[in-house]
């Protein structure tokens, strides 16, 4: 029997996550729910599935729910489903507050239900290559930019954007945060559009990172550097470059190109995997709650 899983949010990334649903063997699309309910004779008209402007109304026989609408409602929709002990797989961040993602995190595992965060860079073939490779990371660099597209405006580039490398950095570094430093332009409207961040570990790791949704350009890529080993991921390529040091001083590159990028896909199917008991999830509530309580320390000290 295929897995009932339930979209909540049926925007840009909705219908991303829709599309991979759909493509599943072993899970039905049960229930569509979003607030606009323009989009209802579209949906039901092209796909069969039932929709609702309520999502307390979708709640019929569900395994999970892929919650995929705006930060603001993550909490309060993903808290609905833990309840009614529904699995469930929440687009990052987690949510917009850190008390609010510290209830969902206790209510999990309470309830002993799952609680996937979409921080999707996990999952990007380069990456999970590359890790392998890092030992002791002394200095991490992240850049993510981006040309204006207008949505996710409500929220800040921290939360938008960053919070991918937020989150990539604390898997890497493995270290409490000592200091954080941080400076930020708002552009567009009132919310921040640009930030960079310099970021201190216990352990003596040190992280740079820089966002922008206001970019001429996109770019996706982290380093890393060690002492005999340097790391170069291009995450929006599916590429990583890995330099090493012998003890003769000769280095050796070693360069790998990933065949197809689908991490959205990887993702879901870690999800649907973990509900039949299969795995466990790679990006759980708790490490959501550490990358959006980084995030708003990095926010906190912005001059």
């Amino acid at each position: 029997m295929p897995l009932r899983i339930a979209l909540i949010g049926a925007g840009h990334m909705g219908n991303i996550h829709l599309q991979k649903l759909l493509s599943m063997e072993d899970v039905q699309v049960a229930a569509i729910a979003d607030a606009d309910e323009t989009l209802a004779g579209n949906i039901t008209e092209k796909y069969s599935i039932p929709f609702f402007s309520d999502y307390t109304k979708a709640l019929n026989n569900l395994n999970g729910v892929v919650i995929a609408s705006s930060t603001e409602t993550h909490y309060e929709t993903a808290k609905f489903f833990l309840e009614n002990n529904i699995h469930v797989f929440i687009e990052k961040p987690i949510t917009s507050d850190a008390d609010d993602a510290s209830d969902l995190v206790k209510l999990a595992d309470i309830k002993n239900m799952i609680l996937q965060i979409g921080h999707l860079e996990r999952f990007n073939p380069a990456y999970k290559k590359a890790v392998p490779f890092v030992q002791n990371p002394l200095f991490i660099e992240a850049r993510r930019t981006s040309n204006f597209t207008g949505r996710s405006s409500n929220i800040d580039v921290v939360l938008d954007l960053m919070i991918h490398d937020i989150d990539l950095v604390l898997s890497i570094a493995k270290s409490d945060v000592k200091d954080v430093r941080a400076q930020g332009v708002s552009f567009v409207g009132d919310t921040l559009d640009m930030v960079n961040t310099t970021i201190e570990f216990m352990n003596g790791c040190v992280a740079n990172l820089f966002a922008s949704r206001i970019a001429a350009q996109r770019e996706r890529a982290i380093s890393i550097f060690e002492k005999d080993r340097n790391l170069y991921i291009d995450l929006l390529n599916g590429k990583y470059v890995c330099n090493i040091k012998d003890k003769n001083g000769n280095i050796e590159t070693t360069e790998h190109v990933s065949e197809k990028i689908d991490s959205v896909m990887d993702e879901l199917s870690e999800f649907i995997s973990s509900i039949k008991g299969e795995k466990t999830p790679s990006v759980t509530g708790k490490d959501g709650l550490k990358a959006l309580i980084l995030a708003d320390r990095i926010k906190e000290n912005i001059v």
